[in-house]
């Protein structure tokens, strides 16, 4: 209110410097007669503002607004034409001249009127995308979480079941470390990529605990001398999805091969696994990588590169991220 009062202020300050500048020589009578235009034209000034706008201009009221602002205006003008009659005054002019530049100071108001409108509403609305692609990206990073503890912990009930406890304790302790660390992550936009290794890490052992020893399993990292910042939970759909897909029926040629490579902005993810005969064309089902779709679309717009490579017996998806 203040800051919109002050812009009022600067607007009829400059006006009457403009006077100042164009009548040097004023005189007392002349200062009398600029102030009392300049008291009538913020009365028609405002009350076009503050009154005809809100309840004709903006409900589109258009006919009935054009009437009253003439009429406004044309009263304005017939004021000034009374209190200037004759004499030696600038002011003293025709009665359409008067309408004229009152008419000249609407539009002008009008036009910033309009303008701080627009600029408010593009404000409000930028606000609400944002807001909307939180909530959107909040859902998305949820929907992530149960499907990753679901898949965690079916391995810790087939452990279970096996009677093997030393492993499923072992687990069980893996499995809160990725549950603090899904919390954790899931209250922040962005996440240090070293920590985000670390819980690929967590995974992969969890599920090397389940799988027999010919599965050839294996997360290499490359040119992370320094430590980035990135959006959470990026990696893990891909990791899973290789093992959803790709080796829920072993053979000796099961594999499993995930490289993480950092070249300057570059970050490059790399998910390569064996597939079985009966799930050729199910490696791409699931909510796990339209969710990252969506996620990447919305965090990285124009910055990533998701590409799928299937071949008879193998899988391959590979991530590119511009950062």
């Amino acid at each position: 209110m203040k800051v919109r009062t002050l812009y009022h202020i600067v607007f009829w300050g400059l006006l009457t410097l403009l006077f100042l500048q164009q009548n040097p020589k004023a005189d007392l009578q002349d200062y009398f007669a600029w102030f009392t235009v300049l008291g009538v034209s913020a009365v028609v000034v405002y009350t076009n503002l503050y009154l005809l706008f809100p309840n004709f201009f903006f409900t589109k009221k258009y006919l009935i607004y054009s009437l009253l602002l003439v009429l406004i205006v044309g009263l304005g003008a017939l004021s000034l034409k009374l209190l200037f009659p004759s004499g030696n005054t600038s002011f003293s002019i025709p009665i359409f001249q008067h309408f004229t530049n009152l008419l000249f100071f609407v539009v002008i108001t009008s036009s910033l009127k309009f303008l701080r409108e627009f600029l408010r509403k593009q404000e409000l609305l930028i606000k609400s995308e944002n807001e909307q692609l939180k909530t959107e990206l909040s859902l998305l990073k949820s929907q992530v979480n149960p499907h990753f503890l679901f898949n965690t912990l079916n391995n810790l009930y087939g452990l279970i079941l096996q009677n093997q406890n030393s492993q499923a304790a072992e687990i069980t302790l893996k499995l809160s470390d990725l549950m603090r660390y899904l919390l954790e992550s899931s209250k922040t936009e962005k996440v240090s990529l070293k920590k985000e290794i670390q819980f690929l890490e967590d995974y992969l052992a969890l599920e090397k605990i389940r799988l027999p020893a010919q599965a050839d399993i294996r997360l290499e990292v490359s040119g992370l001398e320094n430590d980035i910042f990135i959006a959470p939970l990026l990696f893990i759909p891909l990791v899973e999805n290789a093992f959803k897909h790709g080796l829920q029926t072993l053979s000796k040629d099961s594999f499993a091969h995930f490289s993480l490579a950092l070249q300057g902005n570059e970050l490059y993810f790399e998910a390569h696994n064996s597939v079985g005969k009966l799930l050729e064309n199910q490696a791409k089902s699931g909510t796990g990588l339209d969710n990252l779709r969506k996620r990447l679309a919305l965090i990285y717009p124009t910055k990533h590169f998701l590409e799928i490579e299937e071949k008879e017996n193998s899988f391959k998806l590979t991530l590119q991220i511009n950062l």
